[in-house]
């Protein structure tokens, strides 16, 4: 039995392989061409893990066509559409549209972090993928940047939907050996622990948290804790993210039942979205926003309580300071010059106050009647309010 399919190679009669995509842990990636209908499709040829047993290579196989069959249905832009399953060589071959884009993990590492408009963005066409995946029962276990493709039109894509049951439920295989990448497992499937939707919100906050800062919110200590299964802290707050920082907070909580959800998530992300993309940063700027990932202590050395300024509260309040500050200026100047804009913002103010109880849908239906310049006044009352309690919390 070969371990790849060769280019040329037919499979069920219809799909001829025509070159090599990627190759990865799981399985190689080619480039297809369906010949019933003429066009070209991606395959995605797994590989069975050597150390399984012949009872666990037949379930993980029935497992994962299930799954692929369940994903199949699923339609919705963000996610890469499952054309067809084929079972050659006791393994299955996943048929998939051919999405002709760049790899999240690729721009990272070529243009360096992306600004938080943009990974906002991302953030909202990716958990709004989920959101449909997740009301289907599936959970997909691997979101992370090398999953996420964005083409030049500006299409976000989730890739590798219905290998859910082949990254499993635990990080680690009966041999020890890591079933994914160590710096988006979420510590509850470390722990062997309920895998659901909450552990697919925790891996995007991690992938998105990797956009905005060009690194993982855990260096390697981190994710050796996850999967030791050790106690872990909250990660390192953000320092590129503005007012993304508090979605990327909420999404990383360690404990899955504190986590952000994924409606109140998509709230926030908006706002962040809205935000006024900023002048090219000054190089004394640049120099305080570059992050790096923190340097791992020798062992058995403790933190310093004079240890850098940036892990101090005091930073973290500026931090929030900051990202408070942008949120108001991109408000101020989306209500100015952007009708479209102000009836956006209104919609996520709408949803939030009904979130916290304060508002009722008659309400809402009575204040969309208003004039415009109410509503403007209504805005800036809000906006006011929330910028009186964000102040008289940073003073704390």
């Amino acid at each position: 039995m070969a371990d790849s399919g060769p280019e040329g190679r037919l499979l069920k009669g219809r799909y001829q392989l025509v070159s090599e995509i990627a190759r990865g842990g799981v399985g190689t990636v080619w480039r297809a061409t369906d010949l019933v209908i003429d066009r070209e499709v991606a395959v995605k040829e797994l590989r069975l893990p050597a150390d399984l047993s012949r009872s666990e290579r037949e379930s993980l196989l029935q497992r994962t066509t299930r799954e692929a069959r369940v994903a199949g249905r699923l339609t919705h832009p963000s996610l890469v559409t499952v054309l067809d399953v084929v079972d050659e060589d006791d393994r299955p071959w996943i048929v998939m549209e051919l999405v002709e884009a760049s790899t999240l993990e690729e721009l990272i590492q070529v243009g360096g972090p992306l600004p938080y408009q943009r990974v906002a963005e991302v953030g909202l066409q990716l958990i709004d993928a989920l959101k449909v995946a997740h009301g289907e029962g599936i959970v997909h276990r691997d979101v992370k940047p090398e999953n996420v493709m964005i083409s030049h039109t500006g299409r976000v894509v989730l890739t590798d939907f219905g290998l859910a049951a082949w990254n499993g439920e635990s990080a680690l295989s009966s041999s020890g050996r890591i079933i994914g990448s160590p710096a988006y497992i979420p510590p509850e499937r470390a722990k062997a622990g309920p895998v659901g939707p909450e552990s697919d919100l925790w891996s995007l906050g991690a992938t998105l948290y990797a956009a905005v800062e060009g690194h993982p919110p855990y260096d390697r200590k981190g994710y050796i804790k996850i999967l030791r299964q050790e106690q872990l802290d909250e990660p390192a707050e953000a320092a590129n993210a503005g007012p993304l920082a508090p979605v990327l907070a909420g999404l990383l909580r360690v404990e899955p039942s504190e986590r952000l959800t994924a409606e109140n998530a998509t709230k926030m992300l908006r706002i962040a979205a809205l935000a006024p993309w900023a002048p090219e940063t000054s190089p004394e700027t640049a120099a305080k926003g570059t992050a790096r990932p923190a340097e791992p202590r020798p062992e058995g050395e403790h933190e310093d309580e004079d240890d850098d300024e940036e892990d101090s509260p005091e930073s973290a309040r500026e931090h929030f300071r900051a990202g408070g500050r942008v949120l108001a200026d991109s408000i101020n100047e989306r209500l100015r010059n952007s009708p479209e804009a102000m009836n956006s913002i209104m919609t996520s103010i709408r949803e939030s106050t009904d979130t916290l109880g304060l508002t009722s849908s008659g309400r809402h239906a009575e204040k969309s009647r208003m004039p415009v310049v109410a509503v403007s006044a209504v805005v800036l009352g809000v906006v006011l309010l929330l910028a009186v309690m964000l102040w008289a919390l940073l003073i704390r």
